[in-house]
């Protein structure tokens, strides 16, 4: 098929208008601990360490992923406009039209019907099933992979017209690693590329010696994945059987959701199977083999192929037990399925009837623009999309815990705590409920009811450290910090967030101990483990009470080279300076803090000007 480049251009204009509304965006969930707090996509110097070392996928280490693709385009982003999410929004977006455009080009060379192409290109374009994963940056791993993919079969399909043309083959083994260096479900890859063959009417069996390469560099990638990762999956969070029942009733709903997508959520109101009994499982288990005959024994073959693609892409996703049952983001590959299933409806239609078919394919496309529209308003900003979440999926924690989160950043205490006690209602002992509603009662100063919290949270779940942390803040801020010691020492016990406590264990012993030679060797921990520019200015307060000027002075240095502009550090500096006769350099460094503004430091700063021998 001849594709028009004014009509793939009028498809690209039309999703930048849908997909990019005016308002402000931001960053939602886990984009903070991946993104905006993550130090390792602030350089381009860490890209090739991406591919080595999965740990810096988050600032949290456990929360680890071997995705150096989807890395390195954080650190593009970064390099270009920082922490900018409009420039993380703009790529996320590109990619999508890229992606629909891609699958124009590979639907037309897989079947000769302009009808099936377009139908499936606007499918995929306009569905509102793709808005998480161009509107929730974390899920970009998601278009990444699909990015891939479709450059994989599209040259693989090329190349094997004519059994010709070395680049191409070269280009489909090169997307294909792109693809799973994205995302591991990039491997669907190797079930699709037959699958291609099978439409085009080609022998299946026959063709797979050409796909060797592709196969080899699956195994390559596992075996390398697994070294460089270096670390077991660990137990399922279900059951394998579980899962299983739980993804039979799983597919009909994300079908439904696919042809009918309405009343999408972040976080769908949806529970474990634990039988085949189940009356859910049983009717979508009945519904998913009607509906897989019905295509079987009356569809095109560009549907049977489309409802393959459909089933092949979620087979991955569906087969590990991961903590989320269902989510709109695994379905963005399959919406390609979805689409080529859509295409042939079209084109069965224009057979038969070719009025409706004409009026369907544009009527459905708007219908589908129209919601899609809707649905990126949702995902403006943390609020509106936990609120979204909440309403629609009341029996859910996630959403209430995130929707108090959001509403404490908007400084809607009232709010906050009413979604914080719901989710603890749902969930009596949850940790990180209970956990948010004791810092939201210290903000509120309810002490009290803050340290009941914390306390009820250590009683059932005595590893979470956050909790323990939060308890010996308010315990030091209310003047106990004796115990407040003891929950610090507790927590190094524990052996997490050591960096954290040894620098308040350092603080205590300097502050009320009066012992500066364990808050140095506090503090010297805290740095070794978290170094920030405050913790190198209180070891440097301690060095210099145990009268060691010159590590002070090396310890204020070390402050200043982690942030140029630290008030304290220039302070601290200037005061080692003037008692150690250098009047010259402390008034070059009062004058710096006096010109911060930064109070109270610079008046103090420029009440030693004065005081200080003139020049």
């Amino acid at each position: 098929m001849k594709i028009f480049p004014v009509g793939a251009l009028l498809v690209a204009c039309a999703m930048v208008a849908v997909h990019w509304p005016q308002g402000d965006r931001t960053f939602h969930y886990d984009d903070f601990h991946s993104i905006v707090h993550n130090p390792h996509i602030q350089t381009l110097d860490s890209i090739p360490l991406f591919f080595v070392d999965p740990a810096r996928f988050s600032l949290d280490e456990k929360q680890a992923m071997y995705r150096p693709v989807v890395l390195t385009s954080y650190a593009i982003n970064y390099a270009l406009g920082g922490l900018d999410v409009r420039g993380f929004r703009a790529l996320n977006i590109a990619i999508h039209i890229v992606n629909a455009l891609l699958l124009l080009l590979l639907v037309s060379r897989l079947y000769p019907s302009p009808t099936v192409a377009w139908s499936a290109s606007l499918f995929f374009a306009f569905h509102p099933l793709a808005v998480e994963t161009v509107h929730y940056i974390s899920s970009r791993s998601e278009s990444l992979m699909a990015l891939g993919a479709l450059v994989a079969l599209w040259a693989y399909v090329r190349w094997s017209e004519k059994r010709s043309g070395g680049l191409l083959y070269l280009c489909s083994v090169l997307a294909f690693a792109f693809s799973l260096l994205s995302k591991s479900v990039g491997c669907v890859v190797l079930v699709l590329m037959p699958l291609c063959d099978w439409l085009l009417g080609r022998p299946v069996l026959e063709r797979m010696r050409m796909q060797v390469v592709h196969w080899v560099l699956f195994g390559l990638y596992l075996y390398l994945s697994q070294q460089i990762v270096g670390k077991a999956l660990g137990s399922p969070v279900r059951s394998y059987g579980e899962q299983l029942w739980t993804q039979v009733k799983a597919s009909i709903y994300y079908v439904w959701l696919g042809f009918m997508p309405v009343e999408l959520n972040v976080e769908h109101q949806f529970f474990v199977s634990d039988a085949p009994s189940d009356a859910a499982v049983l009717l979508a288990g009945f519904c998913a083999l009607s509906l897989g005959l019905v295509v079987l024994l009356r569809a095109s073959r560009p549907a049977i192929f489309g409802l393959a693609w459909w089933t092949v892409a979620l087979i991955p996703a569906s087969a590990v037990p991961l903590i989320v049952l269902v989510n709109e983001h695994r379905l963005y590959l399959a919406l390609v399925g979805g689409g080529l299933l859509w295409g042939g409806i079209v084109e069965l239609l224009g057979k038969h009837r070719a009025r409706v078919a004409l009026i369907t394919l544009p009527v459905y496309t708007m219908i589908l623009a129209l919601l899609t529209a809707g649905r990126t308003d949702v995902w403006r900003d943390e609020l509106s999309l936990w609120s979204d979440a909440a309403s629609k999926a009341p029996a859910m924690l996630k959403p209430h815990l995130r929707l108090g989160d959001a509403l404490v950043e908007r400084g809607q205490w009232k709010g906050a705590e009413e979604a914080y006690l719901h989710a603890l209602g749902l969930r009596p002992n949850h940790p990180a409920a209970g956990n948010n509603l004791g810092r939201l009662y210290v903000r509120q100063g309810r002490f009290a009811e803050a340290e009941a919290q914390f306390h009820h949270v250590l009683s059932v779940s005595p590893d979470v450290l956050q909790a323990r942390l939060n308890l010996a803040s308010l315990q030091l801020r209310t003047g106990r910090w004796e115990k407040a010691e003891m929950a610090y020492k507790e927590a190094l016990l524990r052996g997490d967030s050591v960096g954290e406590a040894q620098k308040k264990l350092g603080y205590i012993a300097l502050q009320y101990r009066r012992d500066p030679q364990s808050a140095v060797r506090y503090y010297r921990q805290g740095v070794l483990h978290a170094p920030d520019a405050g913790t190198w200015t209180a070891l440097g307060v301690a060095l210099r009470a145990l009268g060691e000027y010159r590590k002070a002075e090396a310890a204020y240095q070390s402050a200043l080279a982690l942030d140029g502009a630290s008030a304290d550090a220039w302070f601290n500096l200037a005061n080692l300076y003037r008692d150690t006769g250098r009047e010259e350099r402390a008034r070059s460094a009062y004058r710096r803090v006096g010109d911060s503004a930064v109070e109270p430091l610079a008046s103090k700063a420029l009440e030693q000007l004065h005081l200080l021998t003139p020049q």
